[in-house]
């Protein structure tokens, strides 16, 4: 009786310290995993965060967000304690309504003027959405009503109409390659204090006549010049509608002026000398907007930009 009682208290005894074995293996093997996942900064970094100030705990974070393949993030996020001014300005200028339009009963007569029926909903149709959304067929990007993931799961934007985002044309249209998320890594790493050279390695662009060309004046879109004169483009007389800024600044957001705008004014980027590609596509078959292989002005595999 007293051997089958120790025999099963080593059993139990046996059981516990391979319990204990494996709890403190797997510890083992996740501090040796966080060990190898150790973010080391390369010397172009370290001189970058030299230069901004940025201390050596926040480096890693911060980096780490910076080497993420570029996604839209939306409008929203530059919002807040960045740019506010720029957000209130661009919700009630004509980029910031966009996606509106595509809603039946909206713009009646310049539909009918390119024959398009102003009762219909476009607001699923892939080739409105490319030029009255953000970032649409793009990581990150607008995704309407109806999207759903593999697993059936509704992955559609969230759309809020009192604090416009992704759903119409946003900042990253504009000034974004693939999406703003790496360089709104390094803006808020440098406080502002960067050049327009820094900002173009992680995604930003200033080519800003050739990026409207996108969709004022693609061969895609319906409204031309020949249909209207009011589709003529110019450059210099839009831009002027988009950041109505000086009426929206108060006590709250004073402190979010650009102090360095006018420095990096003199300064010529990159994509100023040589402007990027601006993306081509074509509809599908089955109605999907796919882009052209080879016209994207970033190549994410490559991580190189495609100039003209």
């Amino acid at each position: 009786m007293m051997e089958w009682k120790m025999g099963k208290a080593l059993k139990v005894l046996s059981l516990v310290l391979v319990s204990l074995a494996l709890v403190f293996g797997t510890g083992i093997e996740a501090d040796a995993k966080k060990k190898k996942k150790k973010i080391e900064l390369t010397e172009e970094e370290n001189a970058l965060f030299d230069k901004w100030e940025v201390k050596p705990k926040k480096r890693a974070k911060t980096v780490k967000d910076m080497r993420k393949k570029p996604k839209y993030v939306g409008a929203v996020k530059c919002n807040g304690s960045c740019h506010d001014a720029y957000y209130q300005a661009w919700t009630k200028s004509p980029h910031g309504g966009t996606f509106n339009l595509l809603k039946p009963g909206e713009r009646k007569e310049a539909k009918l003027r390119v024959k398009l029926d102003p009762e219909k909903d476009y607001t699923t149709t892939p080739l409105c959405l490319r030029c009255h959304t953000t970032g649409y067929r793009q990581k990150g990007g607008f995704k309407p009503a109806g999207s759903k993931s593999k697993k059936g799961k509704d992955t559609a934007s969230k759309i809020d109409p009192e604090e416009p985002n992704k759903e119409q044309v946003g900042c990253e249209m504009c000034h974004a390659v693939a999406g703003g998320s790496q360089f709104r890594a390094v803006m808020k790493a440098s406080k502002g204090n960067f050049t327009k050279a820094e900002t173009e390695h992680y995604g930003q662009r200033w080519d800003y006549a050739n990026v409207c060309t996108r969709c004022h004046t693609h061969d895609k879109t319906p409204f031309k010049p020949e249909v209207h004169d009011k589709y003529k483009f110019n450059f210099e007389e839009r831009k002027l509608k988009v950041h109505k800024i000086a009426d929206y600044w108060n006590e709250d957001n004073a402190d979010q002026k650009l102090e360095k705008k006018d420095d990096r004014a003199k300064e010529v980027g990159q994509t100023e000398k040589t402007p990027l590609l601006i993306e081509d596509f074509k509809i599908t078959d089955k109605g999907k907007l796919k882009f052209k292989k080879g016209t994207k002005p970033y190549n994410s595999k490559k991580k190189t930009f495609n100039y003209k």
